[in-house]
């Protein structure tokens, strides 16, 4: 059973397709009503033509002073700028709220989930109404996640309120667990949905090896891809961390955990595990396939790390 697809971008890309969606209809108006504020705020006259376009209402109230706006230019253009990103993270945020968008957001993360485990349901030969139930189960956490993830990029959260989220979601990750257990009734199936779950990171990484072979047909066997899957995730289960950011289950989004010394710390820890899973690749594989296996394991930990970049924005101090 292989994963073919770059699993963790799903989500991502999904998110951005449908806030692509939403705001399309809307972007001439935006974009004039930003020109407008900006001249506003330079006291130049605003001549703008009128649109049948509906601007969303964050966007329509762009007045140099919501925008903070201040002379000299340069500082006009950074704030717009600066308050711009804001603005569109709250409005990303808020479209949570809208019936109609809400409903386009959950159908483009079912289809992601769907295409994320869908080797999985394949291997448990689910009939139409099994995938049904397979699938509202993971939405139900799915839809928490993007929740916290919305509201987090907003930036307005309190500690008390990303406590309730958080504990929203270990909450429904429990259910989840428990309902899966209840469903597939087997406790060999459910063992499988488990380490599933637990290699998400490493398919995806393997899933670019096989893209870089396949145009040398020199693709990795089942058998090989299992060998692969199952070194990586035993050499990562018992690598001794210095830093707690690669527990995935942790939800402690504090600006401590996302510092720059837990960062670098993290950044070290993976280095080194990094040496012992290629150390054991080479002697798995050809030297074709360990090329593409190395280049992988680069591109995979970039993209890693640039993720815990963006999170240090969010929750980090950013003055360490």
């Amino acid at each position: 059973m292989k994963k073919q697809i770059p699993t963790i971008l799903l989500g991502i890309v999904c998110v951005a397709l449908a806030w692509g969606l939403y705001s399309s209809k809307n972007e001439n108006a935006s974009l004039k009503s930003e020109l407008a504020g900006l001249k506003a705020a330079q006291g130049a006259p605003v001549a703008l033509e009128p649109s049948s376009t509906t601007t969303p209402a964050v966007v329509a109230q762009s007045t140099a002073e919501e925008i903070g706006i201040q002379p000299p230019e340069e500082a006009i253009a950074t704030n717009a700028i600066e308050t711009s990103g804001r603005r569109m993270m709250k409005s990303m945020a808020k479209m949570m709220d809208n019936p109609t968008m809400n409903k386009v957001m959950e159908a483009s993360q079912r289809g992601a989930v769907g295409a994320l485990y869908s080797d999985l349901m394949e291997y448990l030969d689910l009939n139409r109404e099994e995938t049904e139930y397979f699938m509202d189960l993971l939405m139900f956490r799915q839809m928490k996640n993007v929740e916290l993830g919305m509201k987090m990029m907003a930036g307005e959260l309190s500690d008390e309120e990303k406590k309730v989220l958080t504990d929203g979601i270990k909450e429904a990750g429990e259910i989840v667990k428990e309902g899966m257990e209840t469903f597939l009734n087997n406790p060999e199936d459910f063992a499988e949905w488990e380490f599933y779950e637990k290699t998400m990171g490493e398919r995806m990484m393997l899933s670019q090896v096989d893209q870089k072979l396949s145009a040398a047909d020199a693709t990795l066997s089942d058998e090989a891809y299992r060998e692969l899957l199952g070194m990586m995730h035993e050499e990562k289960k018992n690598f001794q961390f210095t830093s707690n950011l690669h527990d995935d289950k942790n939800m402690d989004l504090s600006a401590e955990r996302f510092s720059t010394e837990n960062l670098q710390s993290f950044a070290n820890d993976i280095e080194r595990l990094n040496g012992i899973i290629s150390q054991q690749a080479q002697g798995m594989l050809t030297p074709e396939q360990f090329s593409a296996f190395s280049e992988s394991l680069e591109a995979t930990t970039e993209m890693q790390q640039a993720q815990l970049e963006m999170a240090k924005q969010m929750f980090g101090d950013s003055e360490k």
